[in-house]
């Protein structure tokens, strides 16, 4: 049976189907293939009784999903505070304004473009567009804000850039170590940060890894220290061999009372970074380039790559394989073995 009609209007083509006691559903698709579709697919839902109203998310905002998304569910996950500072910058954004039946591709397209004209790198961008698509996801699949597709389609992402290279030049260890030692607003003396910085090279933990790592999960006298999974990005535990001079750096750090070996929040270890490393006059070096920096060093000290992958935690060589840049002058010294 016939429910619904369509007709184009100003370019568009609006679809308009009778459902029942006068109740009617409206839509409008650029295309009339799209239009047709949507007619053909909805009134066989509605005659099997499977269509779902999507009111609720005509009446509900791209803000309240993301703000219920913050309160729900990061609240739960390990990075929360980083996670949080993600959603923070979109909802600083006029997209949040919109219902989602109001929400279009292009919507984000228009979002992607504007990020990308401030200076936002692809990788950060994508990244953003990701939590506004699993954030709309969860309001789909749970919420009762039934859409007929998710607005964030996979198509407008952007190619992202290559692999970082990013390693620690020559005397920049130094004037971070300098640097360090002074007292500022987000970076108190060399207490923390010069043994932080150390340990990041010595093990090559991750951010998250090292901010959560507690005294009780060290061993001295095996030199290990022991991840939990509920703590590490893989949700796989690890141990990670202690080099002597992460053994040496613990001999420097006091024990603090939360148990926390390295006792910072990331917020205040990403404001005291950017703080140091202006201050050391050291640019375009982030906390992660530490990171590739100590499992470089592995693979130079000759690790095998099944023990590199031990330490680091990386589930697949391939992901390995984008965390090592291999100095040309370590390399062309064997050559003369």
């Amino acid at each position: 049976m016939k429910m619904g009609y369509i007709r184009q209007r100003k370019g568009r083509w609006n679809v308009e189907i009778k459902k029942s006691r006068g109740h009617k559903i409206y839509e409008t698709f650029t295309k009339k293939s799209d239009a047709l579709r949507f007619m053909n697919e909805t009134e066989t839902q509605i005659q099997q009784n499977k269509y779902r109203d999507v009111s609720e998310a005509s009446k509900t905002s791209l803000k309240v999903v993301l703000h219920r998304y913050v309160r729900e569910i990061i609240k739960d996950k390990k990075e929360k505070a980083r996670e949080r500072s993600k959603y923070n910058v979109i909802l600083r954004h006029d997209i949040v304004k919109k219902h989602l039946t109001e929400l279009k591709s292009s919507d984000f397209a228009k979002f992607r473009d504007e990020r990308l004209a401030l200076g936002i790198t692809n990788s950060t961008v994508n990244r953003e567009l990701s939590c506004i698509r699993v954030a709309i996801q969860k309001s789909m699949d749970e919420w009762n804000c039934w859409l007929h597709e998710n607005p964030v389609k996979s198509s407008i992402k952007l190619k992202e850039n290559p692999a970082r290279e990013r390693r620690l030049k020559t005397g920049e260890f130094e004037k971070l170590m300098s640097a360090c030692r002074r007292q500022t607003k987000f970076s108190s003396p060399s207490i923390y940060w010069c043994p932080a910085i150390n340990w990041a090279i010595e093990t090559g933990m991750r951010l998250s890894e090292q901010l959560t790592l507690r005294w009780e999960n060290i061993d001295v006298a095996k030199r290990t220290a022991f991840l939990p999974a509920e703590l590490t990005k893989t949700k796989r535990s690890r141990t990670v061999a202690l080099t002597n001079n992460a053994l040496e750096v613990l001999k420097e750090i006091p024990r603090h009372i939360k148990g926390q070996v390295f006792p910072m929040s990331y917020n205040y270890h990403n404001k005291g970074w950017r703080a140091l490393c202006k201050r050391a006059d050291v640019e375009g070096l982030r906390w992660h380039d530490l990171r590739r920096e100590a499992i470089s060093r592995m693979f130079e000290r000759g690790m095998s790559i099944t023990e590199v992958q031990s330490m680091s935690g990386h589930l697949t060589l391939q992901m390995l394989s984008t965390y090592t840049t291999h100095d040309a002058e370590t390399l062309a010294q064997k050559f003369k073995n």
